[in-house]
């Protein structure tokens, strides 16, 4: 039994005449004969009733014909898919991000723009923390992930990666603070503060680059606490539990309670990393990918 039987079957059952069948298919009217009488004999049971001047749909034969629509109509759905699919056109693209590539306006606008171009692709995106990010891509749990840098010194086989964006980094303070309404801070002005850093692990992330900038600027920061969410540690700086670095991409949410001061005497920046696969299968991952590579050569 295959595809063909059941489009010969479907044909005839529309025309209930085997020469008008036969000519809408395109073959003769014995070829057509012969097949839907294999196929009965497959079956175990008779489709057509037989006259010497028309045929008739049996009581199994309408039965089997609504299936049978059903099925030629799911193998064409999946031929398009299929098709869809290879070209790019569809299937489903799983993303992690760290919060904060969600205030590079371009990003957000970029995933519009792919998803009005690829109305049949599915954009899923998971928050997730770097190491969990860099991780599922090596198992194919997702297909790309946005991170900070820095990365981990040891990244998994097959994996690759690339600078998307690079934002200046500025100190994020509580508008009370003493140096609220300078023009520019030296780092070293907030030895005596308490911090909020990010929750990355050792040697990664935005939480390692204030350790790393504090170390530079001649003191050991005091972390008062470690938090994951960018919302969170504004809200915590705005409270008045400490100051910290981030991405000058979020001073443009003016939240009530805080300031962005320009950190003067370093040039410090944090980038924006995707990571992927090297080779990779799919064709929809990978117009995404060359999209993003674009849109980090436009941002040099």
């Amino acid at each position: 039994m295959d595809f063909r039987q059941f489009r010969y079957f479907v044909t005839t059952a529309d025309e209930l005449h085997y020469a008008r069948a036969a000519e809408r298919l395109g073959v003769s009217q014995p070829a057509l004969s012969q097949q839907i009488k294999a196929l009965e004999k497959q079956l175990g049971v008779q489709l057509f009733a037989r006259t010497n001047r028309r045929i008739e749909l049996t009581e199994a034969g309408a039965a089997f014909l609504q299936e049978a629509r059903a099925t030629l109509e799911m193998a064409e759905k999946s031929v398009r898919i299929a098709q869809d699919t290879a070209r790019g056109e569809a299937g489903t693209i799983d993303i992690g991000y760290v919060g904060s590539v969600m205030y590079e306006m371009r990003f957000p606008r970029l995933l519009k723009a792919y998803c009005q171009q690829h109305p049949q692709v599915r954009l899923t995106l998971y928050e997730q923390a770097i190491l969990a990010q860099i991780d599922a891509v090596f198992q194919r749990q997702l297909d790309i992930a946005i991170v900070r840098e820095p990365l981990p010194q040891q990244m998994p086989e097959g994996i690759e990666f690339f600078t998307l964006s690079s934002q200046r980094l500025v100190a994020v303070l509580p508008v009370d603070h003493r140096l609220a309404k300078a023009q520019s801070i030296a780092l070293s002005e907030l030895a005596g503060d308490d911090f909020l850093a990010f929750l990355d692990p050792q040697g990664v992330g935005l939480g390692h680059a204030l350790l790393e900038l504090c170390h530079e600027a001649g003191f050991e920061p005091r972390i008062a606490q470690r938090v994951s969410e960018i919302a969170t540690m504004i809200s915590l700086i705005a409270a008045g539990f400490g100051v910290s670095l981030m991405a000058d991409l979020v001073s443009h949410l003016r939240l009530p309670g805080v300031c962005y001061v320009p950190l003067s005497g370093i040039d410090a920046h944090s980038k924006l990393i995707v990571v992927h696969r090297r080779f990779e299968r799919s064709a929809s991952v990978r117009g995404l990918l060359k999209i993003l590579v674009a849109a980090a050569g436009k941002s040099r």
